[in-house]
């Protein structure tokens, strides 16, 4: 039942713009910064507390510290005309501006009116109608997923070396070789001596396996530096498998397409993901990925005062597909958000959203990477490492200033969370 009464915001009568925000990721949250000197009253809905980095979240499986480094509180950032409510949008109706929503204190649904609705939640894993997958695969969407799977390997692992569990324990197969499958294969591969040592069983004894439907790793990016990827990975000890699907995946085996059955105790997927299912539910018109088909302003079409950003969003790029769903896109689509609502909030007007997407580098652990700026310079080696780390640099000072970003620098946590391990 939705309660009748508004959660902490409603819709403007006599007082200034309600703007609501759903989502506190790369999007949202700069949104809600950019908001700033806007005459509105915002309300920024998110079930956490927190901001993390979707961009590093394979990297606690390795090293479980760095759990609270990727994450950001979000109130000791949010402007004073943002109020943070913490809960979970279930229902959005966009021809009404209208928001339902599940509060995490209490699990009461209340109701929220907006004048203006930004849909920013971001994406969920796609498991493309593969029998099992869903069911028995782990997945790296937020911040609990890399303590799971450390968790996971390590019981499975023991359970190998004590005798319960055949070779299957000691197998560990990733599925898709896109961006966040070839990082987390990196540092699966770099904690296999933490992982033996924790566990007993030999360090050569634990098999990584990655498979990629395509013909090679990362599909559409830089041959040269696929090949490096592909080399590193290799010589890590990493196997890597080109060129066909998954087609299965049983409690103790990966089905591939050509018939090769892989004993595997241990299944990560990341090999697709989609706009969250909220977003088609609404009634957006979406694409077959799910996003809802947007204007030159991140305006929904048919839905006056309704925008959606990031992984929500199918924005055409140049050559007319929809931008890819990563980080950059996003940020870049909040903070024009930010600007754009605040100038139409003032009776200024709105140019249309323009991406300048900047490259993309590669983690492959602590010490490596892969790069390709935008002017199709490549970088390889610790100068990428390095690179991808000037990233985060930049992102947190925009957010905090020079004293955020020497927190990282001195190894402080960000965000202190109960559970990390030492």
């Amino acid at each position: 039942m939705v309660d009748p009464a508004r959660g902490p915001a409603g819709a403007s009568r006599n007082g200034p713009p309600h703007v609501v925000i759903l989502g506190a990721g790369y999007a949202g949250f700069a949104v809600a910064r950019g908001l700033r000197a806007a005459p509105a009253r915002v309300t920024l809905v998110n079930p956490y507390p927190y901001h993390y980095f979707t961009t590093l979240l394979h990297e606690p499986v390795a090293r479980p510290r760095l759990r609270e480094r990727i994450a950001l509180p979000l109130a000791p950032y949010l402007p004073p005309n943002v109020a943070l409510w913490l809960g979970r949008a279930v229902a959005v109706d966009p021809g009404r501006r209208v928001v339902d929503v599940e509060d995490r204190a209490t699990g009461a649904v209340r109701r929220l009116e907006a004048d203006l609705l930004v849909v920013a939640v971001g994406s969920e894993p796609l498991f493309f109608g593969i029998a099992g997958l869903e069911e028995r695969a782990l997945t790296v969407r937020d911040l609990s997923s890399g303590p799971v799977i450390r968790s996971t390997v390590e019981q499975r692992l023991a359970r190998y070396a004590a005798g319960d569990l055949g070779p299957e324990g000691r197998r560990i197969v990733i599925g898709g070789g896109g961006y966040t499958g070839v990082e987390l294969a990196a540092e699966l591969a770099e904690a296999r001596v933490d992982l033996a040592r924790e566990t007993g069983v030999a360090p050569g004894a634990i098999e990584i396996f990655l498979v990629e439907a395509a013909p090679s790793l990362l599909p559409g990016f830089d041959p040269p530096l696929v090949r490096y990827v592909t080399r590193f990975l290799e010589k890590a000890g990493v196997r890597v498998i080109t060129g066909t699907p998954i087609r299965e995946v049983t409690p103790r085996h990966v089905v591939l397409a050509d018939g090769r059955r892989l004993e595997a105790g241990t299944v990560i997927w990341t090999g697709g993901v989609r706009a969250h299912r909220l977003v088609e539910q609404a009634g957006f018109e979406v694409d077959r990925r799910g996003r809802a088909l947007v204007g030159p302003d991140l305006q929904a079409r048919g839905f006056a005062g309704v925008y959606l950003a990031g992984d929500a969003a199918a924005f055409p790029g140049e050559d007319g597909r929809p931008l890819p769903p990563t980080a950059q896109v996003a940020l870049q689509q909040g903070e024009y958000l930010g600007r754009a609502l605040a100038r139409r909030l003032r009776g200024q007007p709105v140019e249309p959203f323009t991406p300048h997407l900047l490259g993309t580098v590669i983690s492959l652990g602590r010490r490596d990477g892969v790069g390709l700026l935008r002017n199709g310079y490549r970088v390889t080696g610790h100068a990428a490492r390095v690179l991808k780390s000037a990233t985060l640099w930049r992102y947190l000072y925009r957010i905090g200033g020079a004293s955020l970003v020497a927190r990282v620098l001195g190894g402080m946590p960000l965000h202190p969370l109960a559970g990390t391990r030492r």
